[in-house]
């Protein structure tokens, strides 16, 4: 596929994110653009690394539970600058995190983008070993898992795999949201992981946000509900703590109080059951800070895990009895 013309009068996603996230991999048009938008939400530069500390958080937990093949969709830049010399990272690219765990993983780039792609390929250099930059479109999910890069790579769809889809869904309507999640997860074998996070503003928050990034001349941006935001993980097993703001996630230290904001990205990972559930689907995950939140479809697990959904108990014991499983599961 050839690579379109370089267009530096139009601002980048990709390139706006790497700005609000402290790098140098963009443009004075970018920076103009997020500048805007950063007139009206003065912390998204913060939600935009609160999210990146939430997506190493998530692949590090996943690829603990044991799973070795990774795709980033929407993935922009894989990178994970270093402000100060000398300094740790604030966060780590999906294959540093995935790799520190599992060293043998297969990780997989997927932008729409071909300059992100292209930019991806290099930064990533040729000493990564099954770490690949392709280029697809996430509203075609199929595509993306019989992609022959993604093949070539190593990636297998008899085995669990996470796809990793961080703050992309609300580049979309929430129709094709949906329709994008439920695809992968049908697709992917049992026991596989999504990781989602997304935009999300109550009342006027959203759609002036949405309003004033949409007037960038950049890519259309689209206010979720919550409940097209909690639709996203239909028919999978959230991992306690279930939906939260995304710096709350398993947080490696305290976090802020989400209930005081008007705007945030919340977040969860949910996996895929071993089991069929047919008509009797998991109903509304638990997102225990939001006033739209139902507690009484929540329950504490066990010590030290948060609150979970009142089925996930239940898949446990029937694992263990029918299964014999003593493996690591979703807490």
């Amino acid at each position: 596929m050839s690579t379109p013309p370089f267009d530096a009068s139009k601002p980048n996603v990709a390139r706006m994110y790497d700005y609000w996230l402290g790098g140098t991999d963009n443009f004075e048009v970018d920076r103009q653009a997020a500048e805007a938008v950063r007139r009206l939400r003065p912390n998204v530069a913060e939600q935009a690394l609160d999210n990146k500390r939430f997506q190493t958080r998530a692949v590090t937990y996943v690829a603990g539970h044991g799973v070795r093949q990774f795709l980033d969709v929407g993935s922009g830049l894989p990178t994970s600058p270093v402000r100060t010399p000398g300094a740790e990272p604030q966060w780590l690219a999906t294959h540093e995190a995935a790799r520190q765990v599992m060293p043998d993983a297969m990780v997989a780039y997927v932008d729409h983008d071909s300059i992100a792609v292209q930019h991806s390929r290099v930064l990533l250099g040729d000493g990564h070993d099954a770490v690949v930059a392709v280029e697809a479109d996430m509203r075609n999910p199929k595509a993306i898992l019989a992609d022959d890069e993604l093949r070539a790579a190593g990636f297998d769809l008899d085995a669990p795999a996470c796809v990793v889809l961080a703050c992309v869904l609300h580049f979309v309507d929430a129709e094709t949201a949906h329709r994008i999640a439920s695809t992968f997860a049908r697709a992917l074998a049992p026991g596989s992981y999504l990781v989602i996070s997304v935009g999300f503003g109550r009342g006027r928050e959203g759609t002036d946000f949405a309003s004033t990034y949409n007037a960038q001349n950049g890519p259309r941006i689209y206010a979720h509900s919550w409940e097209e935001i909690t639709g996203l993980f239909d028919g999978l097993e959230l991992v306690p703590p279930g939906i939260a703001e995304a710096s709350e996630w398993h947080p490696g230290q305290p976090g802020r109080a989400p209930g005081d904001r008007e705007s945030m990205i919340v977040a969860g990972v949910a996996r895929r059951p071993l089991t069929l559930w047919g008509s009797h689907a998991p109903a509304a995950p638990c997102f225990p800070h939001h006033p739209a939140s139902q507690p009484a479809r929540c329950h504490i697990g066990p010590a030290g895990t948060g609150p979970m959904p009142h089925w996930a108990g239940w898949r446990r014991a029937w694992e263990s009895k029918f299964l014999g499983t003593g493996a690591k599961h979703d807490a």
